[in-house]
């Protein structure tokens, strides 16, 4: 049985990153959490972002700043390695990534755009 959820695509992390090219991002690593900075620089395996590099694949979250979140897509609950299972919309799934609008009222009352690599994502249902 195939389950398909969302919009598919063969663009890659680093293709979805490079057209959110010159805008903020805040980024989240197991004990890292960055503050939101501007997104300089996408190579091949590393991001610049406020003039230090990162790689996207080993983040938890990479989460779009100054991008509005739309509420299309299909609500489902993720499960992560890294935290519990919350509640998200699948706006996109790529080669290696997943791309999630995200409401976390505890945290902030406005929806989030949210890149989660697929190494970190256990899975995905209703």
């Amino acid at each position: 049985m195939n389950l398909v959820i969302g919009k598919t695509s063969r663009m890659n992390l680093m293709a979805r990153l490079a057209t959110h090219l010159h805008r903020e991002v805040a980024l989240q690593a197991e004990g890292f959490e960055s503050e939101p900075g501007v997104l300089q620089k996408v190579g091949k395996r590393f991001i610049r972002v406020n003039g230090q590099f990162f790689v996207p694949a080993t983040m938890q979250e990479i989460v779009l700043l100054d991008n509005a979140a739309k509420g299309k897509g299909t609500q489902l609950y993720v499960r992560t390695t890294y935290g519990r299972q919350f509640q998200a919309k699948l706006v996109r799934s790529g080669v290696d990534f997943v791309e999630l609008v995200v409401s976390r009222q505890e945290e902030e009352e406005e929806e989030l755009l949210v890149l989660i690599p697929l190494n970190k994502i256990i899975g995905l249902g209703p």
